[in-house]
């Protein structure tokens, strides 16, 4: 009768010591970078699209004056997605880029739908290619982001929190000028 109690008990438990060893069992290399791009790829398919579905004579519609424009918010994606990324990594944009770290020039250089779209997405490629190229140990390193100490993870995940804020932002100045989201269409 003992070791009919005895192995129910252990029966009982024998899934709670599964789980422990599954939760210690470390994740699988690169798996963050993995899930990031992951990530990356569907916010930049929605930026992109929505910047193809806007016509070229609504890219300087703002909302109100001292506002950014829609040309301005895509031009803003693209900056932050080099400033954001090298304050996260260390890593230099690409030369050919031409990032100078001014804000208000950056986002003024073009109106034209062709230019932006080249520069929204060579900026989500750059992104794509550091990411890809960094270690576990580099996500683990200290950075300082706006004077808060943090992970290069954590500031990672900053950038595609700041890439969604302009997505939304991005879907509500198309709504105001009647265009749907090409994801959202029926």
């Amino acid at each position: 009768m003992k070791s009919r109690s005895l192995a129910l008990v252990l029966a009982a438990f024998a899934p709670l010591s599964a789980f422990a060893d599954h939760a210690q069992a470390a994740p699988p290399k690169n798996a963050f970078q993995t899930d990031f791009v992951s990530q990356l790829d569907s916010t930049e398919k929605k930026i992109v699209s929505l910047e193809d579905a806007v016509p070229q004579d609504k890219l300087t519609w703002r909302p109100a004056p001292g506002v950014r424009s829609i040309s301005e918010v895509y031009l803003h994606l693209a900056y932050g997605n080099y400033g954001l990324l090298k304050i996260a990594t260390g890593k230099e944009p690409p030369a050919d880029a031409a990032f100078d770290a001014n804000a208000p020039k950056w986002e003024a250089k073009t109106t034209d739908k062709a230019a932006i779209k080249k520069i929204l997405e060579k900026s989500f490629d750059n992104i794509r290619t550091v990411v890809k190229g960094l270690s576990d140990a580099d996500l683990e390193k200290k950075v300082s982001f706006f004077g808060t100490e943090m992970t290069a993870r954590q500031a990672l995940m900053v950038l595609i929190e700041h890439q969604h804020e302009h997505l939304g932002q991005s879907i509500a100045y198309a709504r105001m000028n009647k265009i749907v989201p090409p994801w959202s269409k029926g």
